[in-house]
């Protein structure tokens, strides 16, 4: 009977020992890091492994929200892209233009946003290589009897625009020399805003980068129409960084033309553009 209970002993201690080191060669398995075709050696990130990414999601074709709820758009897109070229996973920070630029360097790494370069927002950030060209585009309801030659047409109208972008800076611009006279100028926060109340007859034309005007106009062909095209004068998004993020820059260039040489422009202007 001993003998028995002994070898019994010797079984059940046999088979704690396998599944012993079973579960230690399972807590050994750890996922692999991700890795890309950037050196980011030198880059300092807010959250290791991680690009943080500042956006104002609402402003399609370039950022929006798909049905449940995710972040969907051409810039999104294109943040994927770039940060699987850097080898890092991604977060995006929703948030409101007016106040985008103050977050960067602190509560995200870098704004990808439909941020036009210029020479006023190049004293607080550093740019990437512009990747998509943009033009301002005057847009009204469809069937409206206004004519719209040039942007100094807009005398004597009321627009809508949204809050601290580019549109904005041009109309108030254009307002203090004079070049544009009698014109009541509507700042919203967000571009939907400002295409529904359009829509509501509260205001006369609407100010906003062509490619949006594309958008509202193609997905809503008896609502709106195009006024006005300001081909002469060409618009360049880049994504926008802190003054010291030096390596970030490069990093985030070396990305953008792995993705040109790819063909990645392309096809995300085909998919997301009208």
């Amino acid at each position: 009977m001993k003998k028995i209970i002994a070898t019994l002993l010797a079984a059940s201690m046999l088979c704690l020992s396998i599944v012993g080191c079973g579960g230690s060669k399972q807590d050994d398995v750890s996922t692999p890091e991700k890795t890309g075709t950037v050196d980011i050696s030198n880059v300092k990130l807010i959250k290791e492994g991680t690009l943080t990414v500042g956006m104002e999601i609402g402003y399609p074709p370039f950022e929006d929200k798909a049905e449940n709820g995710d972040p969907v758009g051409y810039d999104v897109d294109l943040v994927y892209a770039i940060a699987d070229k850097l080898g890092l996973e991604v977060n995006i920070v929703d948030t409101a233009f007016d106040v985008i630029f103050a977050g960067i360097g602190t509560n995200y790494d870098c704004v990808v946003s439909a941020v036009t370069i210029t020479d006023e927002r190049r004293e607080n950030c550093l740019f990437s290589d512009p990747y998509i060209d943009s033009y301002q585009a005057v847009v009204v309801k469809k069937g409206s009897n206004i004519k719209i030659e040039s942007l100094k047409d807009l005398s004597g109208k009321s627009v809508g625009l949204q809050d601290a972008t580019t549109s904005k800076a041009l109309l108030e611009d254009m307002i203090g020399t004079g070049t544009v006279t009698d014109c009541k100028m509507v700042p919203s926060e967000k571009v939907l805003t400002v295409f529904t109340a359009l829509d509501n007859g509260e205001y006369d034309v609407v100010l906003c980068d062509s490619p949006v005007a594309d958008t509202y106009i193609t997905n809503n062909p008896d609502t709106y129409e195009l006024a006005f095209l300001d081909q002469e004068n060409v618009e360049q998004f880049g994504v926008a960084m802190a003054k010291t993020d030096v390596d970030l820059q490069k990093a985030v260039n070396e990305a953008m033309k792995q993705l040109k040489e790819e063909g990645f422009f392309e096809e995300n202007q085909a998919k997301w553009f009208a």
